[in-house]
Protein backbone atom coordinates (compact mmCIF):
# COMPACT_ATOMS: atom_id res chain seq x y z
CA UNK A 1 0.00 0.00 0.00
CA UNK A 2 2.84 2.39 0.86
CA UNK A 3 4.64 1.59 -2.38
CA UNK A 4 1.52 2.12 -4.48
CA UNK A 5 0.71 5.40 -2.71
CA UNK A 6 4.22 6.79 -3.26
CA UNK A 7 4.31 5.43 -6.81
CA UNK A 8 1.00 7.06 -7.73
CA UNK A 9 2.06 10.44 -6.33
CA UNK A 10 5.44 10.25 -8.09
CA UNK A 11 3.85 8.79 -11.28
CA UNK A 12 6.63 6.20 -11.32
CA UNK A 13 4.51 3.09 -11.92
CA UNK A 14 6.50 1.00 -9.42
CA UNK A 15 4.74 -1.94 -7.78
CA UNK A 16 6.09 -4.75 -5.56
CA UNK A 17 3.53 -7.13 -7.07
CA UNK A 18 3.83 -9.05 -10.30
CA UNK A 19 1.33 -6.59 -11.75
CA UNK A 20 -0.65 -3.68 -10.36
CA UNK A 21 -3.94 -5.27 -11.42
CA UNK A 22 -3.18 -8.12 -8.98
CA UNK A 23 -3.58 -5.80 -5.99
CA UNK A 24 -6.16 -7.24 -3.55
CA UNK A 25 -7.66 -3.78 -2.94
CA UNK A 26 -9.44 -4.03 -6.29
CA UNK A 27 -11.54 -1.19 -7.64
CA UNK A 28 -11.90 0.49 -4.24
CA UNK A 29 -8.12 0.87 -4.01
CA UNK A 30 -8.02 2.13 -7.58
CA UNK A 31 -10.58 4.80 -6.68
CA UNK A 32 -8.21 6.15 -4.02
CA UNK A 33 -5.28 6.10 -6.44
CA UNK A 34 -7.43 7.86 -9.03
CA UNK A 35 -7.73 10.86 -6.71
CA UNK A 36 -3.94 10.93 -6.36
CA UNK A 37 -3.62 10.99 -10.16
CA UNK A 38 -5.36 14.37 -10.17
CA UNK A 39 -2.26 15.97 -8.65
CA UNK A 40 -0.36 15.10 -11.83
CA UNK A 41 -2.79 17.07 -14.01
CA UNK A 42 -2.18 20.58 -12.72
CA UNK A 43 0.20 22.33 -10.35
CA UNK A 44 -2.75 24.38 -9.11
CA UNK A 45 -3.94 21.40 -7.10
CA UNK A 46 -0.92 21.85 -4.81
CA UNK A 47 -0.84 24.53 -2.07
CA UNK A 48 0.83 27.64 -3.41
CA UNK A 49 2.49 30.57 -1.73
CA UNK A 50 1.21 32.85 -4.49
CA UNK A 51 -2.60 32.70 -4.38
CA UNK A 52 -2.79 35.25 -7.19
CA UNK A 53 -1.92 32.50 -9.65
CA UNK A 54 -5.42 31.02 -9.20
CA UNK A 55 -7.87 33.73 -10.31
CA UNK A 56 -10.52 31.11 -11.01
CA UNK A 57 -11.46 27.68 -9.77
CA UNK A 58 -9.82 24.40 -10.66
CA UNK A 59 -12.64 23.62 -13.09
CA UNK A 60 -11.47 26.56 -15.22
CA UNK A 61 -7.88 25.28 -15.36
CA UNK A 62 -7.14 24.49 -19.04
CA UNK A 63 -4.97 21.50 -18.13
CA UNK A 64 -7.69 19.89 -15.99
CA UNK A 65 -10.32 20.54 -18.64
CA UNK A 66 -8.15 19.18 -21.45
CA UNK A 67 -7.34 16.07 -19.40
CA UNK A 68 -11.05 15.52 -18.73
CA UNK A 69 -11.82 15.81 -22.45
CA UNK A 70 -9.04 13.39 -23.42
CA UNK A 71 -9.90 10.74 -20.82
CA UNK A 72 -13.64 11.00 -21.50
CA UNK A 73 -13.12 10.85 -25.25
CA UNK A 74 -10.87 7.77 -25.07
CA UNK A 75 -13.28 6.02 -22.71
CA UNK A 76 -16.32 6.74 -24.85
CA UNK A 77 -14.62 5.70 -28.09
CA UNK A 78 -13.33 2.39 -26.71
CA UNK A 79 -16.63 1.55 -25.07
CA UNK A 80 -18.71 2.47 -28.12
CA UNK A 81 -16.48 0.32 -30.31
CA UNK A 82 -18.17 -2.70 -28.73
CA UNK A 83 -21.31 -1.92 -30.72
CA UNK A 84 -19.64 -0.37 -33.76
CA UNK A 85 -16.92 -2.87 -34.71
CA UNK A 86 -16.99 -5.81 -32.29
CA UNK A 87 -20.18 -7.61 -33.22
CA UNK A 88 -18.74 -11.04 -32.43
CA UNK A 89 -17.42 -10.05 -28.98
CA UNK A 90 -17.99 -12.81 -26.41
CA UNK A 91 -18.47 -10.28 -23.59
CA UNK A 92 -22.06 -10.37 -22.28
CA UNK A 93 -23.87 -7.06 -22.57
CA UNK A 94 -24.86 -6.49 -18.95
CA UNK A 95 -24.77 -3.39 -16.81
CA UNK A 96 -22.07 -4.95 -14.64
CA UNK A 97 -19.77 -5.69 -17.57
CA UNK A 98 -20.46 -2.26 -19.04
CA UNK A 99 -19.60 -0.57 -15.73
CA UNK A 100 -16.34 -2.52 -15.37
CA UNK A 101 -15.43 -1.71 -18.98
CA UNK A 102 -16.00 2.00 -18.40
CA UNK A 103 -14.04 2.00 -15.15
CA UNK A 104 -11.17 -0.05 -16.53
CA UNK A 105 -10.84 2.16 -19.60
CA UNK A 106 -11.15 5.45 -17.71
CA UNK A 107 -8.72 4.50 -14.93
CA UNK A 108 -6.12 3.12 -17.34
CA UNK A 109 -6.45 6.12 -19.66
CA UNK A 110 -5.90 8.57 -16.79
CA UNK A 111 -3.04 6.45 -15.46
CA UNK A 112 -1.17 6.53 -18.77
CA UNK A 113 -2.02 10.21 -19.33
CA UNK A 114 -0.25 10.99 -16.05
CA UNK A 115 2.59 8.69 -17.26
CA UNK A 116 2.13 6.36 -14.28
CA UNK A 117 1.32 3.23 -16.29
CA UNK A 118 -0.95 1.40 -13.84
CA UNK A 119 -3.53 -0.80 -15.58
CA UNK A 120 -6.87 -1.35 -13.86
CA UNK A 121 -7.93 -4.75 -12.60
CA UNK A 122 -10.83 -4.37 -15.05
CA UNK A 123 -8.52 -3.61 -17.98
CA UNK A 124 -8.89 -7.16 -19.33
CA UNK A 125 -12.67 -6.72 -19.45
CA UNK A 126 -12.19 -3.34 -21.12
CA UNK A 127 -10.03 -4.89 -23.82
CA UNK A 128 -12.52 -7.70 -24.39
CA UNK A 129 -15.38 -5.19 -24.49
CA UNK A 130 -13.66 -2.95 -27.06
CA UNK A 131 -12.33 -5.87 -29.09
CA UNK A 132 -8.78 -4.49 -29.00
CA UNK A 133 -6.27 -6.94 -27.55
CA UNK A 134 -3.45 -4.37 -27.34
CA UNK A 135 -4.51 -0.73 -27.97
CA UNK A 136 -0.86 0.31 -27.95
CA UNK A 137 -1.32 3.40 -30.12
CA UNK A 138 -3.91 4.79 -27.69
CA UNK A 139 -1.77 4.19 -24.60
CA UNK A 140 1.38 5.51 -26.29
CA UNK A 141 -0.49 8.62 -27.41
CA UNK A 142 -1.74 9.27 -23.89
CA UNK A 143 1.76 8.88 -22.46
CA UNK A 144 3.17 11.21 -25.11
CA UNK A 145 0.69 13.95 -24.19
CA UNK A 146 1.58 13.57 -20.50
CA UNK A 147 0.30 15.47 -17.47
CA UNK A 148 0.52 19.04 -16.23
CA UNK A 149 3.54 21.33 -16.20
CA UNK A 150 5.55 21.56 -12.96
CA UNK A 151 4.22 18.15 -11.86
CA UNK A 152 5.82 14.72 -11.59
CA UNK A 153 4.25 13.62 -14.89
CA UNK A 154 6.29 13.34 -18.07
CA UNK A 155 5.43 13.72 -21.74
CA UNK A 156 4.87 16.86 -23.80
CA UNK A 157 2.59 18.27 -21.05
CA UNK A 158 -1.04 19.34 -21.24
CA UNK A 159 -0.38 23.09 -21.18
CA UNK A 160 1.80 22.89 -24.30
CA UNK A 161 -0.89 20.91 -26.11
CA UNK A 162 -3.47 23.48 -25.01
CA UNK A 163 -1.27 26.35 -26.23
CA UNK A 164 -0.95 24.73 -29.66
CA UNK A 165 -4.72 24.20 -29.77
CA UNK A 166 -5.45 27.83 -28.86
CA UNK A 167 -2.98 29.05 -31.49
CA UNK A 168 -4.54 26.80 -34.12
CA UNK A 169 -8.06 27.92 -33.21
CA UNK A 170 -6.98 31.57 -33.49
CA UNK A 171 -5.42 30.97 -36.90
CA UNK A 172 -8.67 29.43 -38.13
CA UNK A 173 -10.58 32.47 -36.83
CA UNK A 174 -8.23 34.76 -38.74
CA UNK A 175 -8.82 32.78 -41.94
CA UNK A 176 -12.56 33.35 -41.56
CA UNK A 177 -12.33 36.92 -40.21
CA UNK A 178 -8.93 38.40 -41.19
CA UNK A 179 -9.62 41.73 -39.44
CA UNK A 180 -10.71 40.20 -36.13
CA UNK A 181 -8.90 40.99 -32.89
CA UNK A 182 -8.13 38.18 -30.45
CA UNK A 183 -9.32 39.02 -26.96
CA UNK A 184 -9.49 37.10 -23.67
CA UNK A 185 -6.81 39.22 -21.98
CA UNK A 186 -3.05 39.63 -22.08
CA UNK A 187 -2.35 36.22 -20.53
CA UNK A 188 -4.41 34.44 -23.19
CA UNK A 189 -2.71 36.39 -25.98
CA UNK A 190 0.71 35.54 -24.57
CA UNK A 191 -0.28 31.87 -24.44
CA UNK A 192 -1.38 31.93 -28.09
CA UNK A 193 1.83 33.67 -29.23
CA UNK A 194 4.99 33.10 -27.20
CA UNK A 195 3.49 30.09 -25.43
CA UNK A 196 2.52 28.40 -28.69
CA UNK A 197 5.94 29.16 -30.18
CA UNK A 198 7.80 27.58 -27.27
CA UNK A 199 5.37 24.65 -27.23
CA UNK A 200 5.94 24.02 -30.93
CA UNK A 201 9.73 24.17 -30.50
CA UNK A 202 9.54 21.66 -27.66
CA UNK A 203 7.20 19.39 -29.61
CA UNK A 204 9.52 19.35 -32.63
CA UNK A 205 12.56 18.63 -30.42
CA UNK A 206 10.57 15.87 -28.71
CA UNK A 207 9.62 14.35 -32.09
CA UNK A 208 13.23 14.62 -33.32
CA UNK A 209 14.44 12.92 -30.15
CA UNK A 210 11.99 10.08 -30.76
CA UNK A 211 13.35 9.62 -34.28
CA UNK A 212 17.00 9.65 -33.16
CA UNK A 213 16.32 7.24 -30.29
CA UNK A 214 14.46 4.84 -32.56
CA UNK A 215 17.34 5.03 -35.05
CA UNK A 216 19.83 4.17 -32.32
CA UNK A 217 17.68 1.26 -31.15
CA UNK A 218 17.46 -0.06 -34.69
CA UNK A 219 21.26 -0.35 -34.69
CA UNK A 220 20.86 -2.48 -31.57
CA UNK A 221 18.74 -4.94 -33.56
CA UNK A 222 15.26 -3.97 -32.33
CA UNK A 223 12.30 -4.01 -34.68
CA UNK A 224 10.19 -0.98 -35.54
CA UNK A 225 7.32 -1.72 -33.13
CA UNK A 226 9.56 -2.57 -30.17
CA UNK A 227 11.76 0.47 -30.81
CA UNK A 228 8.73 2.76 -30.98
CA UNK A 229 7.18 1.45 -27.77
CA UNK A 230 10.45 1.55 -25.82
CA UNK A 231 11.30 5.05 -27.08
CA UNK A 232 7.95 6.54 -26.09
CA UNK A 233 8.10 4.67 -22.80
CA UNK A 234 11.57 6.03 -21.98
CA UNK A 235 11.03 9.63 -23.10
CA UNK A 236 7.67 9.93 -21.33
CA UNK A 237 9.01 8.08 -18.24
CA UNK A 238 6.17 5.55 -18.46
CA UNK A 239 8.01 2.30 -17.75
CA UNK A 240 5.01 -0.09 -17.73
CA UNK A 241 4.05 1.07 -21.25
CA UNK A 242 6.49 -1.49 -22.70
CA UNK A 243 4.38 -4.30 -21.29
CA UNK A 244 1.00 -3.02 -22.53
CA UNK A 245 1.49 -1.13 -25.79
CA UNK A 246 2.31 -4.11 -28.01
CA UNK A 247 0.89 -7.57 -28.51
CA UNK A 248 4.15 -9.15 -27.29
CA UNK A 249 5.31 -7.40 -24.08
CA UNK A 250 8.87 -6.09 -24.24
CA UNK A 251 11.06 -6.90 -21.24
CA UNK A 252 13.54 -4.20 -20.26
CA UNK A 253 15.89 -6.79 -18.74
CA UNK A 254 16.09 -8.68 -22.03
CA UNK A 255 17.68 -5.77 -23.90
CA UNK A 256 21.34 -5.56 -24.71
CA UNK A 257 23.78 -3.18 -23.05
CA UNK A 258 23.79 -0.72 -25.97
CA UNK A 259 19.99 -0.55 -26.11
CA UNK A 260 19.77 -0.04 -22.35
CA UNK A 261 22.35 2.77 -22.51
CA UNK A 262 20.38 4.53 -25.26
CA UNK A 263 17.13 4.21 -23.32
CA UNK A 264 18.80 5.39 -20.11
CA UNK A 265 19.90 8.57 -21.91
CA UNK A 266 16.36 8.96 -23.27
CA UNK A 267 14.95 8.65 -19.74
CA UNK A 268 17.21 11.48 -18.55
CA UNK A 269 16.17 13.65 -21.51
CA UNK A 270 12.52 12.92 -20.88
CA UNK A 271 12.76 13.69 -17.16
CA UNK A 272 14.84 16.89 -17.38
CA UNK A 273 13.33 17.97 -20.73
CA UNK A 274 15.44 18.77 -23.76
CA UNK A 275 14.93 22.54 -23.62
CA UNK A 276 16.37 22.69 -20.08
CA UNK A 277 19.44 20.70 -21.12
CA UNK A 278 19.95 22.92 -24.19
CA UNK A 279 19.69 26.00 -21.97
CA UNK A 280 22.31 24.57 -19.61
CA UNK A 281 24.68 23.96 -22.52
CA UNK A 282 24.15 27.48 -23.89
CA UNK A 283 27.05 29.83 -22.98
CA UNK A 284 24.70 32.86 -22.97
CA UNK A 285 22.72 31.27 -20.14
CA UNK A 286 25.80 31.21 -17.89
CA UNK A 287 26.82 34.77 -18.83
CA UNK A 288 23.37 36.05 -17.83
Amino acid sequence: ALCHAMSALATSGITPLADFSAAPSGISGEALILMVFLFALSRRLYPLDRPGLIPRGISADPEVRLAAIIVTGVTVLLVLRHWVASFDSPVPETLGSLGRAIWGTGFTALSFLTTTGFASSAWAESQAWSGLTAPGLVLAGLATVGGGVATTAGGVKLLRVYALYRHGAREVERLIHPSSVGGAGAAERRLRRQGARLAWIFFMIFALTICLTMLALSFAGLGFEAATVLTVSALSNTGPLAGFASGAPVAWSGLGAFAQAVLAAAMVLGRLETLAIIALLNPDFWRN
